[in-house]
């Protein structure tokens, strides 16, 4: 086949072909958040606990995590047509299976599967989007409008799982996937010429072994992020035995690196401190974007929204994303102090966090946290391109594969860690305040007495008979304990990740491995999930 033949037919518009792109990365990104924001649509739908849930997302995401390097062989040696349509054929597959599933261990297993799958869409897509980038103005807008995307996929899936759950059951969701794919593949398929987007290399000396290595680590890893605080962490055996073999299957991987010729992941990236800085600043960003879901948990539980409210209130955190990506590009192509940047991007969360923790209540109005959730999209998106670029162009061209392979091991490293976090924190802190609360509500108080009798009052004028009223009245007083107690945890979260990032801000405007500039001088490797 004539390589020099252009990707796309000569007659297609570029706006047509920007638009089929979008189509068919969108769906990818929806099935990274279907469950992470329905959870618990998902655990009725299933008959399985939260926990559960979060582990099934971050199988999803260790898939797509451990199988970057093992595709880049792949997009290689595939046509571009003959991989996408190879990977689509497969993810339509899994969708349909996952239609029919019920158990929870075949749906950790076609979660993964699918992850595998729909990263060799994505990368397809996201091969056509690059290899057309010759300036650095279009790589600069490339980049913006796909991590964009990435951030948007959340508040976006969120809404449409949302509204459809309102007249679907839970599994119908993986039938529309196909029918949200179908149109877009069929239409990219229809504009391209059957070309090669990359240099042939034959699959000979294909580290599988690696990959081998790393996802039952990365598995692992999942499972005491999840169920770490419910099993008590070191005091279960289960938990031990998890970390034993967490610790030795990185060491045989390190190993195992260190002795090819070749590598899997090329560990010279970890030589440069401006890329180990990158790292750690990307750690902390995603651990404190993590902290976003816990505000929309707060909207349903203690404000009483239904999830369509929830959603569209959400919707206001999409426009801070569209808005911050519109603004970093600018600050990007002006050159602005890539220091600057970052210091921006951190105390809009900053603002955020704050700015909640003095609005957590259960009588507040939707309409209060307007300008707080735009603040939050306003500083995840001026932060999302910078760090990656920052820490990508930190290491010598040859090697930033790996670069972007590391990356979305510590974002990943960074989403678990944000789980764990929040579970720790919501039963450590709970604790501590619902007995404090207990101490406080006994009969002799003259507060609880006056709330139980205006509970008795209220269930009696609607005609509850006086000897349920009271049994009813304690009741409602003990939910007023627990939602008091849920606010407390919430505003304490709050309160600590934003002296993290009061730290960061402080190691940012301090450490002189910050460049001053933004880099865009080549390319670096094409971005996944």
């Amino acid at each position: 086949m004539n390589e020099k033949m252009p990707v796309f037919k000569s007659w297609v518009p570029e706006w047509l072909i920007r638009g089929t792109i979008f189509t068919v990365i969108m769906p990818g990104m929806f099935l990274l958040g279907i469950f992470a924001g329905n959870v618990n649509e998902t655990v009725g739908f299933y008959g399985i606990e939260p926990a559960d849930v979060q582990f099934s997302v971050l199988v999803y995401y260790v898939a797509l995590a451990s199988f970057f390097s093992l595709e880049q062989r792949l997009v290689s040696y595939f046509m571009a047509k003959h991989y996408f349509l190879m990977g689509l054929c497969l993810t339509i597959g899994l969708n349909v299976l996952l239609y029919f599933v019920r158990e929870p261990i075949y749906l950790y297993v076609l979660r993964f599967l699918q992850g595998i799958c729909i990263s060799g869409v994505i990368a397809t897509s996201m091969n056509l989007i690059f290899s057309r980038m010759t300036s650095e103005r279009i790589r600069v807008m490339g980049y913006t409008v796909f991590y964009g995307m990435l951030l948007a996929s959340a508040p976006l899936s969120t809404v449409f799982v949302s509204w459809a759950l309102q007249y679907v059951e839970f599994n119908v969701l993986f039938k529309l996937m196909i029918y949200i794919q179908i149109p877009g593949a069929l239409l990219l398929l229809g504009i391209m010429n059957n070309v090669r987007l990359k240099r042939r290399i034959p699959l000979v000396q294909v580290e599988w072994i690696s990959f081998v290595l790393l996802v039952p680590a990365l598995i692992s890893w999942a499972y005491m992020m999840v169920y770490g605080q419910q099993e008590n962490w070191l005091d279960s055996p289960k938990i031990v035995i998890c970390l034993a073999f967490n610790l030795l299957l990185i060491l045989l991987f390190i190993l195992r690196q260190r002795a090819l010729k070749r590598p899997y992941i090329n560990l010279a990236v970890f030589r440069s401190s401006a890329f180990n800085l990158g790292l750690l600043i990307l750690l902390v960003f995603y651990v404190c974007r993590g902290a976003l879901g816990l505000t929309s948990s707060y909207f349903g539980t203690a404000l009483k929204m239904d999830p369509i409210h929830v959603a569209e209130l959400m919707l206001v955190n999409l426009v801070g994303i569209v808005v911050g990506s519109f603004v970093v590009s600018r600050f990007v192509l002006q050159n602005k102090s890539l220091r600057m940047i970052l210091l921006t991007g951190f105390a809009f969360l900053g603002i955020f966090h704050l700015w909640m923790y003095s609005l957590f209540s259960d009588t507040a109005e939707p309409v209060y946290y307007v300008i707080p959730l735009f603040l939050q999209g306003l500083g995840a998106a001026t932060l999302m391109v910078p760090i990656i670029n920052y820490y990508v162009s930190s290491v010598p061209a040859p090697i930033s594969g790996s670069a972007s392979a590391v990356g979305i091991l510590v974002r990943y490293t960074g989403f678990s860690l944000s789980m764990a976090l929040l579970n720790f924190t919501r039963l450590f802190s709970k604790s501590i305040h619902y007995h404090r609360l207990q101490d406080a509500v006994t009969s002799t108080n003259p507060y609880t007495v006056q709330r139980l009798t205006a509970y008795k009052e209220s269930l009696i004028h609607r005609g509850v008979q006086a000897d349920q009223a009271g049994l009813m009245a304690n009741k409602l007083l003990g939910q007023t304990v627990d939602l008091q107690t849920q606010l407390r945890f919430s505003m304490d979260y709050y309160l600590v990740i934003a002296a993290l990032i009061g730290v960061t801000m402080l190691a940012i405007a301090t450490v002189p491995y910050v460049q001053s500039k933004m880099i865009f001088t080549r390319q670096p490797a094409a971005p996944v999930l």
